[in-house]
């Protein structure tokens, strides 16, 4: 009956699903009893924060109050729930499983007696983390259901759904966002894939989740290097931490690794470890036996490789990059794009090639061949991008299932999606790993932000999107662009009247608002985080964002260009 319950809220929470919705601040559950008990908070011996030390349940304890008891204990994994666990009947305790689901609430909980050993548990859902910490924002109304039941004269819980429920506040306090780190097809770039863990066993789940595999939106875009089956050892089934470096023991599958793959498998384990400050290093081995593997330094994919701070532009008749009211040319680039009436442009991540939207539609322009190559005349085509095995994107507006990726040859080929037939596509932004793609929509109901991976045959050339792994709606206005801001997120700019509001997007994330502009707007560009962010008003002038709001650099020019 547990299971039925626990997949009934899972499945109304999800129905309606919004990606990447903005989670709002909610009130925490009250504690168990009076308000002299419950949850004590103690000071963290590392002075970074604190922990929450849950009280267990008193004697004579109603149902009520070990309900309220057990939900407060949620705060606290230590021992796997071990306080929680005492709210429970000595048979079901070991049945209940805290990691199989987290619900984020907001607003007011409601405990609603059903009979006198029942009770249900109602709120609403903001967001959901399943059991590998992927996170999937939500707003859905929700209710669990509790059975109790006397042990040696007290109240005990003997039926509850799986997993826990924390308010926002405790949620940001306890889980840490990390990103996992695939490779792509062609193991020359890292791929993220955002998770969310408890603090106090973050090493171990990441370890683990990263062992599972890509997820089911990044097959076929992405792969991880330790062979299939590879698993934590019994032995090993804890990551410890000595002295900064992560100690991962490996089962006998990770013994049919090449030399090669072994680096990989390194760089993996130590990219998606990296973000915890206990972690200076990862050692493996395999069933106990240590592997000497040679770091691949800076001859290995990076993460999120940054681009040049400066603005590449195209202004009074020249493009290159801006500083001190110059503009810097490109080397044997520069040059040539000035007689294709240029309105768009890419540059490509080694700097040798830039595409180029002009009067005669999107041509590429390369530093080792003398004269631009026209690639793609079809009207009203939006700005191209480049991807990092040097495929030209193309699309016009008002057909979004025309994609056409150009090789370095000048073939096109077609790119299949699947989306409404009624929508328009204003912008179209590949991540610099090649991976995954993002698209700002507008469709009858308003814009719309789309992610999906890419997938690719064996000769790298793109075939199609993925499952959209975001597909939200945008406030109404009018679609106007989307662009990287790092490796997990995405900033979109929609037009609302005369002024212009910007968005941020994590991919497995939050929503969070970067301000509005006083101004209408044509475009915005990403750099190198937040502060690289730039908007082209509709009059020419750059917008950069200042940590809390917008700011014009007093500088027009007539576009700004991607860098990849």
């Amino acid at each position: 009956m547990a299971e039925r319950r626990t997949l009934r809220v899972i499945f109304a929470a999800l129905a309606s699903v919004a990606l990447l919705s903005l989670v709002a601040g909610c009130v925490s559950i009250p504690a168990r009893g009076p308000a002299t008990q419950g949850l004590s908070i103690a000071a963290n011996a590392s002075g970074t924060g604190f922990e929450v030390n849950p009280v267990g349940p008193g004697k004579g304890d109603t149902p009520a109050a070990i309900l309220k008891g057990f939900i407060a204990a949620f705060q606290s994994s230590t021992g796997g729930y071990a306080v929680a666990r005492e709210f429970l009947s000595t048979s079901f305790a070991a049945k209940w499983d805290p990691s199989q689901i987290v619900q984020v609430r907001s607003g007011n909980a409601r405990y609603t007696p059903v009979d006198t050993d029942t009770i249900d548990y109602s709120f609403t859902t903001n967001a959901i983390v399943d059991s590998s910490g992927t996170y999937k924002s939500s707003n859905s109304p929700s209710t669990l259901e509790f059975s109790f039941t006397k042990q040696n004269g007290q109240w005990r819980i003997s039926e509850a759904p799986n997993g826990i429920v924390l308010p926002d506040a405790t949620f940001q306090r306890l889980f840490n966002k990390q990103a996992l780190y695939f490779l792509d097809q062609g193991l020359q770039n890292l791929v993220p894939d955002l998770r969310w863990f408890p603090s106090g066993s973050a090493a171990t789940r990441i370890v683990s989740a990263l062992l599972a595999g890509p997820p089911a939106w990044l097959e076929g875009a992405a792969r991880s290097e330790f062979p299939d089956g590879t698993q934590l050892t019994t032995a090993g089934s804890l990551v410890p931490i000595v002295g900064g470096v992560a100690k991962v023991d490996l089962t006998r599958e990770a013994k049919t690794a090449t030399p090669r793959e072994q680096q990989y498998m390194l760089l993996q384990l130590s990219e998606s470890l990296r973000r915890l400050s206990s972690v200076s290093s990862v050692a493996i081995s395999v069933e106990g036996a240590p592997l000497v593997i040679d770091d691949l330094g800076a001859t290995g994919p990076q993460v999120d490789p940054l681009v040049d701070s400066q603005a590449l532009v195209y202004r009074k008749g020249d493009f290159g990059f801006y500083a001190n009211d110059k503009v810097a040319a490109l080397p044997q680039l520069s040059s040539k794009i000035p007689p294709l009436v240029p309105t768009a442009a890419t540059l490509s991540t080694d700097g040798s090639t830039v595409a180029v939207r002009g009067g005669g539609g999107v041509s590429v322009v390369r530093r080792s061949v003398p004269a631009p190559l026209v690639l793609d005349t079809r009207p009203g085509l939006i700005p191209p991008t480049i991807d990092e095995n040097g495929f030209i994107w193309t699309v016009p507006s008002d057909d979004v299932n025309a994609i056409r990726a150009f090789d370095p040859a000048g073939a096109a080929h077609p790119v299949t999606t699947s989306f409404p037939v009624d929508a328009q596509v204003t912008s179209l932004q590949i991540s610099r790993d090649g991976a995954r793609v993002a698209l700002l929509l507008s469709s009858s109901t308003g814009p719309r932000l789309v992610i999906a991976a890419i997938l690719r045959d064996s000769k790298f050339v793109p075939t199609g999107l993925g499952p959209l792994v975001v597909d939200v709606p945008l406030e109404s206005g009018d679609a106007t662009g989307v662009t990287w801001i790092n490796e997990t997120t995405v900033a979109t700019l929609v037009g609302v009247g005369s002024q212009s509001a910007v968005d941020e997007f994590e991919i497995g994330g939050q929503r969070v608002q970067l301000g509005v502009l006083l101004a209408g707007s044509q475009s915005i560009i990403g750099g190198n985080g937040q502060q690289g962010l730039r908007v082209l008003s509709d009059d020419g002038m750059v917008y950069t964002y200042q940590g809390s709001s917008w700011q014009s650099s007093r500088v027009k020019v007539s576009f700004i260009a991607t860098q990849r």
